[in-house]
């Protein structure tokens, strides 16, 4: 509907969505949960599946997660219904997930659980994983390669 009202010469705008940490989780949910309203999505160090978050974070992450987001061993069927990953097939646009392998607030296998599940669904999707970062990307190289794949991932499918 928003983008109808945007429309240019008859035609509507391309819309992407990208975020990081929460933002990424957000993008998730944006291309899953409201699967079509986005042409194209970046999640740098998202939540895919918050039960699997929970278990997996450092312990002292998953005490002060759990009062937000629930206890896993009580509410498992919130956590899944909150979980962008068991709506991903309302997906219907290109997904980008970008992750560092030694992020001790949201681990690797979030990414990994997401692209694996995108790429057996035969939804178009890419994964990068920086090997020397953690919870985004601080090295200058690192980030100028991150940025540069997210503008050619973004001009790709915007365009």
């Amino acid at each position: 509907v928003i983008k109808s009202q945007w429309k240019k010469n008859g035609k509507e705008p391309k819309v992407g969505i990208m975020g990081y940490s929460y933002g990424g989780y957000s993008t998730l949910i944006g291309m899953t949960m409201f699967g079509g309203s986005y042409d194209a999505g970046v999640a740098l160090v998202g939540m895919s599946n918050l039960f699997t978050f929970l278990q997996n974070t450092a312990p002292y992450r998953r005490k002060l997660r759990m009062t937000e987001y629930g206890d896993p061993e009580k509410e498992k069927d919130i956590l899944l219904k909150l979980s962008p990953i068991t709506y991903i097939d309302k997906v219907k646009s290109p997904l980008m997930v970008i992750q560092g392998a030694s992020d001790p607030r949201v681990p690797v296998g979030e990414a990994l659980q997401m692209y694996e599940t995108l790429q057996a669904k035969q939804i178009p999707s890419q994964l990068i994983i920086f090997s020397d970062e953690g919870h985004g990307s601080q090295k200058r190289d690192n980030r100028v390669l991150e940025i540069g794949h997210t503008l050619r991932f973004f001009k790709t499918h915007l365009q």
